[in-house]
């Protein structure tokens, strides 16, 4: 079990693999096509970002928590959180409205978020970091973007969504993302001493200071 969880970002690529084959293969919507493409989208972002080349977790620090702190030892963060964060996140967000097509608030959540990841990667990261890549980019801009403009441009119809659903996906994915990256038992799970970050996976091509 250990050595499954240390390689997660590994296991994600057979998943975006697996995500992929339904979507292709399986008759179905348009919207629950385009929501496992997003999720085969995001496996593979999770590989880039903690697998090849990786270096999330130190841009995370830098970025999203204003640290420079150079020992990865000391983030609070391992593989099992990181595999809980990640993994919770697109249970909760991507494949919860495919359980429950329905529920309109919850498929505009997950391509608001797709929409708001292309922006992090695209804008708010390359700035804060000043380098053209960051950990994530090239799934983000050359597969995100592309199953984002897909549902807002073409299957995208505003007249199915009334604007308390608006508001409602941000509060839902708002409050999915402070459970699965902010939350006490994210931070107790990143205490635990058998799951730490490989080089690779911590810093990436990035220097530790």
């Amino acid at each position: 079990m250990n050595k499954a969880i240390n390689n997660w970002h590994n296991i994600s690529v057979f998943l975006a693999g697996a995500a992929a084959l339904v979507a292709i293969l399986v008759p179905m919507g348009d919207e629950s096509r385009l929501l496992l493409a997003a999720i085969a989208v995001l496996f593979l972002h999770f590989f880039e970002e903690f697998g090849w080349p990786g270096g999330f977790p130190l841009m995370g620090m830098r970025v999203l928590m204003n640290s420079n702190e150079p020992d990865s030892s000391k983030w609070g963060v391992n593989n099992l959180s990181s595999m809980f964060g990640n993994w919770g996140f697109l249970l909760l967000v991507y494949i919860l409205p495919l359980c429950l097509p329905g529920v309109r608030f919850l498929k505009l959540a997950a391509f608001m978020f797709l929409f708001a990841e292309v922006l992090m990667h695209c804008v708010l990261f390359p700035i804060r970091l000043r380098s053209l890549y960051n950990a994530g980019l090239i799934t983000t801009f050359g597969l995100g973007a592309i199953a984002c403009c897909y549902f807002f441009g073409g299957v995208f119809d505003a007249s199915m969504f009334v604007w308390y659903d608006w508001v409602l996906a941000v509060v839902w994915f708002a409050a999915v993302f402070v459970f699965s990256f902010r939350s006490k038992l994210y931070w107790n799970l990143g205490k635990k001493p058998r799951y730490p970050l490989t080089e690779q996976s911590a810093f990436g091509p990035f220097k530790k200071s």
